[in-house]
């Protein structure tokens, strides 16, 4: 069977070869063409005259159902298109032509009867590109439509369609003679055609070239429709008509214009004479030649001045010999001045291209030439440098700018680019410049270029690209900026300055921290080993004194280390979620004992309008509040203290949060109140002696208000008492512990924890600690098998995680799980980097606003102490293992037997630190520096090491780095016990492979709690 391709080019004929139908795509559209001008084939321009009818005959011969022919077609170009004609008698007498332009042969069978059913929707009928509709002749109703018509009227089924009336088609009405008319033709065997509008079943018209004809299948008649698309060629013959019926409009306006036009505007033929011209030139010439011009006026045909005949004469020559000129003319007036003009010559051809005339226009540019020389004394005279450059260097240049390059002679810098002169030497880096300057119209920037005894300048410089006769040049101008430069240096380096001193206090605050602590831990140390002992009463009341002193002395060291950190920038706040009112209950509980002692009370009182949860630094916060309450109480001999809490709601949930701490203490006198905030002051220097201080915790404080977007402000009167405020700008957090979290630990139900860290050891040390505090522990890799295991075990009450998930997120992890389990109640600790330590990050993700869920955030690196807070923070029962210890057990070693080694260079120190482990039951060895601990650990096993940082040979941290490379990175156990407490020493100790740390001053507590959080079973 023939299969035609849907770019098959074809023609089907019946027996006395008239047309049926057709199908031609490029390179055919020729054929296409001739058809639609009801040009016969046999009239189309073939190569050889007699050519279709040498294709006819072989179609009509009835020896052959399919043969081939070789023809050639003359296009319009004038070209020769060789084709090849494949020939097939169909069944009912109709022949079918195929064209192929690139001779490739379709053999095939011999076609059934054409428009047989089968046959015609797989081949022409469907994959014509024309639209065909069969119809009923009786009632005109659709009996099938092709691929293409389904796509012309926009029907998404066939059966839309299918045994409609084709007037449904329609967009336009019929008058019924008109309708008998066309269809009389078409049931007399004619094939008439009409441009018909149509309408889609979406409402949407378009225009079709429509051809009918009845046809006959061996079954019954049928009327074949095929629509064209011509809506384009509609709507540009209605352009069309509608251009020609303004061109005489045009035509108006163009001779308006001309008429208008300031210029002189004419026109001649090749003989000279005037053809067009406007009233300016009218004017002119009139005066010229002293007599009246119009059309036909030949501009030689009186005798000029040999001189002015021969100037204009070679310009309308060389214009109609085609050449378009360009020239300026200046001539004078009668008052001495002159009149600048441009005069433009351009030939006037016809359609077959020839020079039929010339047209030409003079505008007077006067003023283009006096601002021209305005702009020249400008550029000329200007104090600052001006160059004028393109691509092929510098044209142009002022006297300043010869001055500012010390240059002797102007021919040394033109024809030599910018750069010429610059330190900066890649091109690319001016192509780039230029370029943000013809993007933005100008760009200033700062450029460092040479003068011609080497020296070296700064300028600014403003580019701005122009045009000067057609052409796109760059104008750059100079500003001399060497002094700012020097001054900007000098300040850069002021700033060097500042920030060297500011490091070398920071460096030496640090230095007189350990120095300072180093002793004190020898003090304190003392006192705690003294307090272990039989001392009679006398004794214990300087023992006191020493600890008190000793204690203040530490208050003292850490304002002063903070104060040091807040000036320099490296106190950050660490923002998480904070319960004010729980906040405040804690200070108050803090500070009620103490009040109770001076007879005083102390009360508390929340707003209704303060949000149960904020965003904000709770330590920091509460370092403030206890600075205010406690100045509070010292100052306060009776009466009471009210700490109050408000908030200033703002839009998107931003709160100003203000906390009142009111006394009726001794007050403050008004002039002194701008003492308060000073380092080092007191408001009178009779309360240091009667109250103590160092004045620090008020500077303190409002620098930290500060750090939390707030400040501090006091109302107070003498004798009266005072009022501190202290507000911050905050933002509301919709976060609530989940209530039946509580009820869940108090029966013991939630004893398992799931963790999901990829990293081993960290991993390792998360699952030790959770196993000592009572926790059966799973660990997984992915999210999937998490929401799994969590789904399948109901004592699961913890989730631990570094938020490395392969396979989703956190917040999609936790939407399956509530997905899987509306009810869950779950605690999760997630262990973050720290540059992550923004916790709007987890804000943003909506992570604190999940029901049912507890989320605590750590930092990395991890310290077991802070996790086990968090761990009681999250489980108000006592899920944690802290068991009674044995009262037959004096010493803790006999609960925790260790092998322990202290590395301390300095004796004092090492002599109390090795007398507290004596009290705790450990024969502890010492080291005085990092390289005899490591020969020690090379002929004994250590369970936990208690090491040093600042020590002779090599220090702390060299020490552990070694110890992890030769010794393993799980055991022994590390712990730093150093007087370097500067912000970042802790982190320091952590990264650098240690497992805990402790500061200086070290007391027997500090011991037992870290020995107990590390290894208690």
């Amino acid at each position: 069977m023939t299969s035609l391709r849907s770019d098959s080019n074809f023609l089907i004929l019946n027996s006395s070869g008239e047309i049926i139908t057709w199908n031609f795509y490029k390179p055919l559209q020729e054929f296409e063409s001739n058809l639609e001008r009801k040009i016969h084939p046999s009239q189309w321009n073939w190569a050889v005259s007699d050519s279709w009818t040498s294709v006819w005959k072989k179609a009509k011969s009835p020896r052959k159902k399919t043969s081939f022919l070789k023809v050639s077609y003359i296009t319009q170009k004038k070209e020769p298109l060789d084709l090849e004609v494949k020939i097939v008698s169909l069944e009912n007498n109709h022949i079918l032509l195929l064209f192929f332009t690139n001779f490739e042969f379709y053999f095939s069978e011999t076609p059934s009867i054409f428009l047989q059913d089968s046959e015609l929707r797989s081949t022409i009928f469907q994959k014509s590109a024309n639209a065909i509709l069969l119809l009923d002749p009786d009632k005109d109703l659709i009996l099938e439509i092709n691929q293409t018509a389904s796509k012309y009227f926009e029907i998404q089924n066939q059966s839309e369609i299918l045994n409609l009336p084709f007037s449904n088609l329609l967009a336009q009405d019929f008058t019924n003679s008109e309708y008998i008319s066309r269809k009389k033709k078409i049931l007399s065997g004619e094939t008439p055609s009409w441009d018909l509008e149509f309408k889609t079943f979406r409402g949407k018209k378009f225009w079709g070239n429509t051809s009918c004809r009845m046809i006959s299948t061996h079954l019954n008649k049928i009327i074949l429709v095929q629509i064209k698309d011509i809506t384009e060629k509609v709507n540009t013959r209605k352009s069309l008509l509608e251009q020609a019926g303004t061109i005489a409009e045009h035509e108006a306006n163009l001779n308006a214009i001309i008429e208008n036009s300031e210029a002189m505007i004419w026109s001649i033929d090749k003989n000279y004479k005037l053809l067009i011209f406007n009233s300016q030139f009218q004017n002119v010439m009139q005066d010229f030649y002293h007599s009246e011009i119009s059309a036909g006026f030949n501009l030689f045909q009186k005798e000029l001045p040999t001189e002015i005949a021969k100037y204009w004469k070679e310009f309308y020559d060389r214009a109609l010999s085609g050449e378009k000129l360009s020239v300026a003319r200046k001539r004078p007036n009668q008052d001495g001045t002159f009149v600048f003009s441009e005069l433009s010559f351009l030939p006037i051809r016809n359609t077959e291209y020839e020079i039929t005339g010339v047209s030409a226009i003079s505008v007077d540019i006067t003023d283009k030439k006096l601002a021209e020389e305005k702009f020249r004394l400008l550029f000329e005279r200007s104090s600052e440098p001006h160059v004028l450059y393109d691509d092929s260097g510098i044209f142009e240049c002022n006297p300043a700018t010869l001055r500012m390059l010390r240059c002797p002679d102007k021919k040394l810098v033109l024809g030599k680019h910018p750069i010429h002169f610059s330190v900066e030497t890649e091109k690319e880096k001016t192509n780039e410049l230029e370029s943000i300057a013809l993007e933005k119209g100008s760009y200033t920037f700062e450029w460092v270029y040479k003068r011609f005894n080497e020296e070296e300048f700064s300028v600014e410089v403003t580019l701005i690209p122009i045009i000067i006769h057609q052409k796109r040049v760059f104008l750059s101008v100079w500003h001399e900026i060497t002094e700012r430069k020097v001054y900007e240096d000098s300040l850069k380096r002021a700033k060097e300055i500042a920030e060297a001193t500011s490091k070398a206090k920071t460096d030496f605050l640090a230095m007189m921290s350990h120095e300072i602590r180093t002793p004190l831990n020898g003090v304190i140390g003392t006192v705690s080993l003294l307090e272990g002992t039989s001392l009679n009463a006398e004794q214990k009341e300087y023992l006191d004194i020493i600890k008190s002193s000793g204690q203040n002395l530490l208050i003292l060291l850490n304002d002063i280390l903070d104060l040091s950190r807040i000036e320099s920038g490296q106190l950050k706040l660490e923002i998480q979620p904070v319960s004010p009112e729980k906040l405040t209950n804690e200070v108050v509980s803090l500070f009620r004992p103490m009040a109770e002692e001076k007879g005083l009370t102390v009360e508390s009182e929340i707003s209704p309008n303060v949000p149960n949860w904020i965003i904000s630094d709770p330590y920091r916060l509460r370092q403030v509040l206890t600075n205010l309450i406690g100045n509070s109480i010292k100052f306060t001999e009776k009466g009471k203290i009210h700490l109050s809490v408000e908030a200033e709601k703002f839009p998107n949930d931003k709160f100003r949060l203000i906390f009142h701490v009111k006394d009726t203490g001794i007050g403050i006198a008004e002039e002194k109140l701008e003492l308060l905030f000073r380092a080092f002051s007191q408001v009178d220097s009779s309360t240091t002696r009667k109250y103590g201080g160092s004045g620090l915790g008020l500077t303190i404080s409002k620098k930290l208000a500060e750090l939390m977007k707030g400040e501090i402000t006091v109302k107070s009167q003498v004798n009266l008492g005072s009022e501190f405020s202290l507000s911050i700008l905050t933002e509301k957090l919709e976060y609530e512990i989940p209530a039946g979290i509580q009820e869940l630990h108090s029966k013991n139900l939630a004893t398992s924890a799931v963790i999901s860290i990829q990293e081993f050891h960290f991993k390792e040390q998360i699952k030790k600690f959770c196993e000592r505090n009572g926790f059966s522990v799973k660990t997984t890799r992915t999210a999937k098998e998490t929401i799994r295991m969590i789904g399948e075990e109901e004592r699961i009450g913890v989730f631990l995680t570094d938020l490395n998930f392969p396979d989703m997120n956190l917040p999609e992890m936790l939407n399956e799980l509530k997905k899987q389990n509306p009810s869950l109640k779950l605690t999760i600790i997630l262990f973050m980097e720290k540059e992550l330590k923004d916790s709007y990050y987890l804000v943003a993700n909506g992570l604190f606003n999940r029901p049912g869920f507890q989320i605590f955030m750590m930092f990395k690196p991890i310290l077991l102490e802070e996790l086990s807070k968090n761990f009681e923070k999250a489980f108000p029962i006592k899920v944690l293992k802290k068991e009674k210890q044995n009262e037959n057990k004096k010493f803790l070693s006999e609960t925790i037997p260790l092998q322990i080694l202290l590395v301390e260079d300095n004796v004092i120190n090492q002599k109390i630190a090795l007398r507290l482990l004596t009290k705790l039951g450990y024969n502890a060895e010492s080291a005085l520096n990092g390289l005899e601990a490591i020969e020690k650990l090379k002929t004994k096993n250590y369970d936990l090491i208690f090491m040093d940082i600042q020590m002779p040979e090599i220090d702390g941290y060299e020490t552990t780095f070694q110890i992890r490379k030769d010794f393993g990175k799980s055991k022994p156990v590390i712990v730093a016990m150093t007087a370097n407490a500067m912000e970042g020493d802790k982190e320091k100790c952590l990264e650098a492979g240690m497992n805990a740390y402790i500061s200086k001053p070290i007391q027997i507590q500090d011991i037992e709690s870290t020995i107990v959080l590390l290894f208690q079973p």
